[in-house]
């Protein structure tokens, strides 16, 4: 079966291996006459049956700016010249010939004759069928490549840029004083595919690398500081020792796309790095000028803009916001910018460690509250603890309930990290990662005050990886009291 089905597919390409060529005024296929054709014009063909009645005309067209071939495709009329279309100009066949090359495609490929002569069937449907323009389109190509063109000699004429042979890359033309940077060209090797120019501006930025690849349409590969790439066939072409006519057309097309050399390459890498640390705060879960209020340790209350960092920016998208090189204030400390009594503005902050809270107003008219505090379970909360000199374990937590005064938080980076915190108590009890058979004795014995409750916990009677769960137990705590 599978044979079978591969002779199939390969029927059209068999049917069509036969031999068309030409003689005189005749197409013949296999060395039978199938039609007859006339050229009124060059490269204009009118094909007719053997009986002299006429089928349709196909003409080569073609469209070029300067050297560079835009489209080539024919143009096929009906018979009665009521209908026009067409079809991309496609080689199907080794032959200098272009009108074999024409008629092949049209009997190989769409099948208007072949060895029996014209499909009337295939014609109309042929004709029937709708195209996209390909003149029109390539016309609108070629508009393109012309107002691109000028675009680049406005910009080039703007720049005028010029090479020295020590490789000085100036703007202003011969005479002009204006450095921007430099080129410093490879070694030239005879027919080789890696001959290089590499392009520095004044910050001595390796602003662009180009490789002459030696092809026949000398196309140049450019290589950006910011991995963009491009590639553009070169007039000139690398030689050595004096290569400044190329390296003067490939500062001309870097010109042409923005890049005019000197402090630039700096500034849009301050610009970048500026937008990922922008795009990174948005990630985070830090809090950056907010509205907003604190209170210190002496309740003395702040209103102003917070800040607050709970997690490294991940500015580089690596998923990795662990502190591991340097002492860790992540969540440990708020700052909020206010004014004082006399109207002046002042910036204070705030430490978890001294048990101050703050407030941070929503969109919505929300207001989402954290508090400071030192816990007790998990010591080591973060990995970067144990390195940093000022060793606490006091955070900021996001409280998610709040009744009488006790509370359930939750870490604001990770949230499967809850703290439980009672009003009498100066430390939380965190419900961190560990399983709940050790966690139920800490918790147990932090929620002593009510024994009916703690001797519940104790037996793992709640789930404490579920902060429902949790504010249940600070409800139920709150009424043993």
């Amino acid at each position: 079966m599978k044979k079978f089905t591969l002779i199939l597919l390969l029927l059209p390409f068999l049917a069509f291996s036969q031999k068309l060529k030409t003689k005189k005024d005749r197409i013949l296929i296999d060395e039978k006459e199938v039609a007859i054709f006339k050229e009124p014009v060059r490269d204009q063909y009118q094909l007719f049956d053997l009986k002299g009645n006429k089928q349709f005309t196909v003409e080569y067209k073609g469209m070029s700016e300067g050297k560079t071939i835009l489209n080539q495709w024919l143009l096929l009329t009906s018979a009665d010249e009521s209908k026009k279309t067409e079809i991309p100009y496609e080689v199907l066949i080794n032959s200098l010939s272009p009108s074999r090359i024409m008629f092949h495609l049209l009997s190989a490929k769409y099948e208007l004759f072949d060895e029996n002569g014209f499909n009337q069937s295939k014609i109309d449907a042929f004709f029937n069928t709708q195209r996209e323009s390909i003149s029109d389109k390539t016309l609108k190509t070629k508009m393109e490549v012309v107002s691109s063109k000028k675009d680049k000699q406005e910009k080039v004429a703007r720049y005028r840029p010029f090479v020295k042979n020590d490789g000085t890359i100036m703007f202003g033309g011969t005479a002009g004083t204006n450095i921007v940077g430099k080129a410093m060209s490879s070694t030239y090797t005879a027919f080789g595919n890696n001959n290089t120019v590499n392009v520095y501006d004044l910050d001595n930025v390796q602003v662009a690398t180009a490789r002459a690849t030696g092809n026949m349409n000398n196309d140049v590969e450019v290589t950006l500081f910011n991995d963009s790439k491009f590639t553009y066939p070169a007039e000139k072409r690398f030689a050595g020792p004096d290569n400044s006519s190329f390296v003067k057309e490939l500062i001309e097309e870097l010109v042409y796309r923005d890049i005019t050399l000197g402090h630039q390459a700096k500034s849009y890498n301050r610009n970048l790095m500026n937008e990922k640390i922008k795009l990174a705060k948005e990630r985070s879960r830090n809090i950056y000028n907010v509205n907003g209020y604190a209170f210190d340790e002496k309740g003395t209350r702040y209103d102003g803009i917070i800040t607050a960092q709970f997690e490294k920016l991940d500015i580089n998208q690596t998923g990795d916001t662990q502190v591991v090189d340097a002492i860790d204030n992540y969540g440990k400390n708020v700052s909020i910018k206010y004014k004082n009594e006399k109207g002046k503005e002042r910036t204070i902050t705030l430490s978890a460690k001294d048990n101050v809270r703050f407030f941070v107003k929503n969109s919505d008219g929300s207001e989402t509250g954290y508090e400071g505090m030192k816990v007790k379970g998990d010591a080591m909360k973060k990995l970067s603890n144990a390195m940093s000199l000022g060793f606490n374990n006091a955070y900021f937590y996001e409280v998610i309930h709040n009744s009488k005064g006790n509370s359930v938080l939750v870490d604001p980076v990770e949230d499967d990290r809850f703290v439980i915190k009672l009003k009498n108590k100066s430390e939380g009890q965190m419900i961190d990662k560990r399983n709940n058979e050790k966690l139920t004795v800490q918790l147990a014995e932090y929620l002593s005050g009510c024994k009916k409750l703690a001797a519940e916990i104790k037996k793992g009677a709640f789930d404490l990886k579920n902060s429902e769960n949790l504010i249940n137990i600070v409800n139920e705590y709150n009424d043993c009291e």
